[in-house]
């Protein structure tokens, strides 16, 4: 895979997943959206890794992995309690909650 194929990859990755995150106001495409968006920098990392032929870019790639990994596990668990609580999983939803406690 050369360079540019790679950095077309990501700019393809990073672009549907900013319109996942600004067009939807579902959770579960919120967070497609933010996974998207780490894979387009993984993507990215491997390529300068290969580039310049260094393992210091798959290194980052196995970090990112372990860290998105955590990070969505813990996001689940909220969206799952929120869908619980709520009865829905709509970011109007989570706004409800905060004008609540502003009250």
């Amino acid at each position: 895979m050369t360079l540019e194929l790679a950095l077309v990859i990501a700019a393809l990755l990073f672009l549907i997943g900013m319109a996942l995150i600004i067009l939807r106001r579902n959770l579960i495409f919120l967070l497609l959206g933010i996974e998207l968006l780490f894979n387009a920098a993984m993507v990215i990392a491997l390529a300068g890794g290969a580039r310049w032929h260094s393992v210091t870019g798959q290194v980052l790639v196995v970090f990112m992995m372990a860290l998105s990994g955590a990070a969505l596990a813990l996001t689940l668990a909220l969206l799952l309690r929120v869908k619980q609580e709520l009865g829905g999983d709509t970011v109007d939803d989570l706004r409800q909650l905060r004008e609540e406690v502003d009250e």
